[in-house]
C-alpha cells in the first residue's frame, strides 16, 4: 500500500530545495524535449507543484525499497540507476546512467509501490521534484501529458530489455566495448587525436554496468589500449579508433 514517505533527500545533508520564481521553473520545465509542443496549462501546473531540488555528486535520490514519493526530473546533471543484490556479499548492477532531459522514479510512483530500484548523483545534478499524489493529478488532468510520460516508461523498458540482452548474449568485452561507445557518445568531445571523455562512472561503477569484475575491466581496458584502440589516462578516455572499437561489440 502506498505510503506517502518523505524521499531520501529530504533527509540528506548533501540536497537542499531553493527557491524559484514560478516563471523560472515554468521555462525550465519548457525545455525537456519529452513534453515539446504540450499547452500551456500542462506546464504551469507542474511548475506550481515542482520543488527545485540541488544535490550534490554521490547523493541519493532514493534508495531500493524505500517508499515511492516523488518523481524527478531532471534538469543538469548525469545519474546512475541500480539495483544491489543485497546479502553479505553485496554487489551493485547498474542499470542505466541518464543525463539531462531524463525522469526517474516513475514507474514506482504510479504503481504506488516501494521503489524497484536506486538512484544516485553522478555529478551535481539540478531537478524538478514533484510528489507523487501530484503528478497523478496532473497526468489525470492533461492526458497528452500523460502519453508522454507513458512513452518515457516505455523507452526505460525497452533500455532493460537491453541491458538483459547484453548481459545474456555478449561477452564481457563486447559489454565493455559498447559501454565506452555509449558514454563517448554522450560525454565526448572530438579531437584530432579522437573522442575524448572523462567518465562520469568510476572503474567500478564501469564494472557494475556491464556485470563484470572490476579487474575483468581492467583487463579489457587494457587490451584495447594494447591495440591501438583506447588511449587511458587517469581521468580520460580517448577512443583512437572508434571504428576498431565498434567491431569489438
Amino acid at each position: 500500500m502506498y505510503e506517502n514517505a518523505p524521499p531520501s533527500w529530504t533527509r540528506m545533508p548533501g540536497a537542499r530545495c531553493r527557491a524559484v520564481e514560478h516563471l523560472s521553473k515554468l521555462e525550465g520545465l519548457q525545455e525537456f524535449e519529452l513534453f515539446s509542443g504540450i499547452g500551456e496549462g500542462f506546464f504551469q501546473d507542474l511548475a506550481v507543484t515542482a520543488e527545485v531540488l540541488e544535490v550534490g555528486a554521490g547523493t541519493p535520490l532514493y534508495r531500493e525499497g524505500e517508499p515511492s514519493g516523488a518523481v524527478y526530473f531532471l534538469r543538469e546533471g548525469r545519474a546512475k540507476l541500480l539495483r544491489s543484490s543485497g546479502g553479505q556479499k553485496s554487489r551493485d548492477q547498474i542499470l542505466g546512467v541518464v543525463g539531462d532531459g531524463a525522469v526517474l522514479g516513475l514507474a514506482s510512483a504510479l504503481e504506488g509501490q516501494p521503489q524497484s530500484q536506486g538512484a544516485t548523483a553522478l555529478t551535481d545534478c539540478v531537478l524538478y521534484a514533484i510528489f507523487r499524489d501530484d503528478i497523478v493529478e496532473i497526468m489525470n488532468s492533461h492526458p497528452e501529458g500523460a502519453v508522454r510520460l507513458a512513452r518515457a516508461l516505455a523507452s526505460r523498458s525497452r533500455e532493460l530489455e537491453d541491458l538483459v540482452g547484453d548481459l545474456v548474449f555478449h561477452s564481457a568485452p563486447q559489454r565493455v566495448a559498447r559501454l565506452l561507445l555509449a558514454l563517448a557518445g554522450e560525454e565526448g568531445r572530438v579531437t584530432r587525436s579522437g573522442v575524448v571523455f572523462e567518465p562520469s562512472l568510476s572503474r567500478q561503477e564501469m564494472a557494475e554496468a556491464t556485470g563484470i569484475s572490476r579487474e575483468a575491466l581492467s583487463r579489457a581496458l587494457s587490451r584495447l589500449a594494447r591495440e591501438g584502440i583506447l588511449d587511458l589516462e587517469a581521468k580520460t578516455i580517448t577512443i583512437l579508433d572508434p571504428a576498431g572499437l565498434r567491431l569489438k561489440t
